[in-house]
């Protein structure tokens, strides 16, 4: 079995790099966790893992051609930071630690381990580098993390290729179009961002879903429009703004992947116009209209075409992050990994929440929503250089509204 990681970057890959260079791409998934273990136990458990993933064992470095590359480095432990806190410490504050301190691509690793060790129960903290991973992958290498650390062995996976290569698109060959390429520099500028999370309960969370199915929509539908509706009442700058919301989407089960350590995902934006005569459910219905056709081969390869012209074909840095900088300018992201798959009992350990992904998209003003359910609980979370105070709270009364006004039009229609 081949086991090193060695090849070009894909499309969305390498557009991801060239973005981390100018402001930072990393991200990060929290595992609240009842139960501990030492943390000698925790160590082996991650370089288990790591064994497992080769995209935990490489760097991103420019070949003789200056395309950047993943390139396998051995003995590159992944760094684990320990903290012993009190039973309401609030783990969101070593997330923000996490999301400022940016990762350097050209050394590695691309991960960052962070445990938050309780008095009865462990906050398992993941933070990784877009370029070789997604929220999906920080998911199942916290459910890889928790097996073995419970004494599970794990299988070794082969190295994960591009989503170019898996539809059979060429690899980068790029004509020498300027003599000097450009020096790229990671920017060390001090940021900031904010992070709060809210767990909804299991009953709120059922409701939810069951009236959204009765609305003809999804709950990632009316998540997205409590956030554009309370967004919209918190910020009145945005009140009249055409409004673009982007939602990542998954590719692997267009693709038939496994549960490799990648970057296997691409974006949809849809926009919204102030429309005041839509009610919440309207607004949802859009939300999930604007995504249909996403989920397939042929919008995955549509995708990657777009990307791959922007920065396949030659080596003008310059020209690739012009282009790039002009293609991420959304006011919202609603990053939705839907629900834990996997069983959340691990022996002494269990899972009881996941919390993420938490994304600095690097512009500003922008409201990332994460969202996520476990034992049937949504938890949301929102990351911002300039969060909107209270936002979530104010989302979770959009919703509880929503489906109070949806239970009373279905007793009523049931009366007539």
């Amino acid at each position: 079995m081949k086991r090193q990681q060695n090849r070009t970057l894909g499309a969305f890959e390498k557009t991801f790099w060239l973005l981390d260079q100018i402001d930072s791409k990393d991200f990060a998934l929290a595992a609240d966790i009842s139960g501990t273990q030492p943390v000698e136990k925790w160590r082996k458990a991650i370089d288990t893992a790591q064994q497992r993933h080769p995209n935990l064992s490489a760097r991103v470095v420019l070949d003789e051609l200056s395309r950047p590359t993943l390139q396998h480095v051995e003995n590159l432990p992944i760094p684990l930071r320990v903290v012993h806190v009190e039973q309401n410490y609030r783990w969101e504050q070593e997330v923000e630690k996490e999301l400022s301190l940016r990762f350097n691509t050209g050394e590695g690793p691309l991960l960052r381990v962070v445990l938050v060790q309780k008095t009865d129960s462990t906050i398992l903290i993941l933070a990784a580098n877009h370029t070789v991973a997604d929220g999906t992958s920080l998911s199942y290498l916290t459910r890889d993390i928790l097996l073995a650390v419970t004494g599970n062995e794990l299988g070794l996976m082969e190295p994960q290729v591009s989503n170019d290569e898996t539809l059979n698109l060429p690899e980068d060959l790029p004509a020498q179009t300027v003599e000097t390429v450009l020096e790229l520099k990671t920017k060390t500028d001090v940021v900031n961002p904010l992070v709060s999370s809210h767990r909804f309960s299991e009953n709120s969370t059922h409701r939810l879903l069951e009236c959204a199915r009765r609305e003809n929509t999804s709950v990632h539908g009316a998540i997205c429009a409590a956030v554009l509706m309370a967004s919209r009442k918190m910020r009145p700058e945005w009140d009249d703004t055409r409004m673009e919301l982007v939602s990542p989407i998954c590719t692997r089960g267009a693709l038939n992947l496994d549960d490799n350590f990648g970057l296997n995902i691409t974006t949809q934006s849809v926009f919204f116009e102030q429309q005041r005569h839509l009610s919440f459910w309207d607004l949802a219905r859009l939300a999930k209209a604007g995504l249909g056709g996403t989920n397939s081969v042929e919008y995955t390869t549509g995708y990657l075409s777009f990307f791959r012209d922007i920065v396949f074909g030659h080596n003008d840095m310059q020209q690739m992050l012009d282009a790039l900088k002009q293609a991420f300018n959304h006011h919202i992201m609603v990053t939705n990994l839907v629900r834990v798959r996997y069983k959340t009992n691990f022996g002494p350990l269990k899972l009881e929440a996941l919390y993420g992904p938490m994304v600095r998209s690097g512009k500003g003003r922008e409201q990332t929503i994460g969202a996520l359910t476990t034992n049937g609980s949504l938890c949301l979370t929102n990351t911002s250089d300039t969060p909107i105070p209270g936002l979530l709270a104010e989302m979770e009364q959009i919703l509880e509204k929503a489906c109070q006004e949806n239970v009373v039009a279905k007793t009523e229609c049931s009366f007539r």
